[in-house]
């Protein structure tokens, strides 16, 4: 279990350097979180975009570009494609958006003929650390997926927890959150939450324990759980917050991380490596803690498979 997003580059410290290769590479925020973690050790960067560009922003920030390999792109759908080869081919392992719109990359990245997407469903994770609380939690999905449905919630579900698994978790525990703990008809996320629950029942997900619906406070406080008089090994005791819908989820990760104070990290789950997907509203920080997270999964991965 994860006590603090430091953890992180930790492992990441102790794993072989993994390949990053950057598309759109010419943004100062990026180059930042890159070069920190190139000066960990723990990646060898690819910087894919406008080379005078990247070159200008590596020269103003006193950096050698000699340390980066750099690849000359016109286009963001340029860099996206080439970037993908570098993936397919075993040339890059983790995959980074930079200075170009989401949906630019996300279409490469599902592409039929040229893509890498590996599972049903691509949904991000975002991982929040808060001063005052034991644990990192991870929060599904605030990014991508806008109204899932009971199927996709599964999806969802199994990418958090490939995530988890390959991270050392043992049994982690899933809660799918409502505004309260009791199904009622006229709130959908708490019929999804039962109906998700049920299924996973008849086909259970290896290394896991699924429960819900739940209100917040009774997944992250054991008093509130016990207040209510609810008994559920996943109560007080969440590692994964599964929120009903994008609006949910993107609500309570900003919050977090912006009166929260909690430091984060992100990632998309589902392709054929990892995938750094970071806002532009992102600090340097929280960038380079998601490519550390990536590098810990990208290393983890390896041990779960095997």
């Amino acid at each position: 279990m994860l006590k603090n997003l430091n953890d992180l580059i930790f492992k990441a410290k102790k794993a072989l350097p993994k390949r990053l290769v950057v598309v759109s590479a010419n943004d100062e925020y990026v180059i930042n979180a890159v070069n920190e973690a190139q000066k960990l050790g723990i990646i060898k960067p690819i910087l894919i975009g406008p080379q005078n560009e990247i070159k200008d922003i590596i020269f103003k920030k006193g950096l050698d570009h000699n340390q980066y390999q750099i690849i000359d792109s016109s286009s963001d759908e340029e860099a996206s494609y080439h970037a993908l080869t570098l993936i397919k081919n075993k040339e890059a392992d983790i995959l980074m958006k930079g200075l170009l719109d989401t949906k630019v990359l996300l279409k490469a990245v599902v592409n039929k003929e040229l893509g890498i997407r590996d599972a049903n469903l691509l949904s991000h994770v975002g991982l929040v650390s808060f001063s005052d609380y034991d644990r990192v939690l991870y929060v599904t999905d605030g990014a991508m997926n806008i109204t899932p449905s009971v199927s996709e919630k599964i999806n969802i579900i199994e990418n958090a927890v490939k995530l988890t698994s390959a991270l050392g978790y043992d049994n982690t525990k899933v809660g799918l959150v409502a505004a309260v703990e009791k199904v009622n008809p006229k709130m959908p996320s708490t019929v999804d939450a039962d109906e998700v629950v049920k299924k996973i029942k008849q086909n259970p997900i290896k290394n896991c324990l699924v429960d819900g619906p739940f209100a917040i406070d009774n997944l992250v406080s054991k008093e509130s759980a016990l207040h209510k008089g609810i008994s559920s090994e996943v109560a007080g005791n969440v590692d994964v917050l599964v929120f009903p819908t994008i609006d949910s989820g993107n609500v309570f990760y900003k919050t977090s991380v912006f009166l929260g104070k909690a430091e984060s990290a992100g990632i998309v789950i589902g392709a054929k490596c990892p995938i750094v997907l970071t806002s532009r509203a992102d600090s340097s920080l929280s960038k380079l803690y998601s490519i550390a997270l990536a590098v810990v999964y990208e290393d983890g991965l390896s041990t779960v498979n095997n």
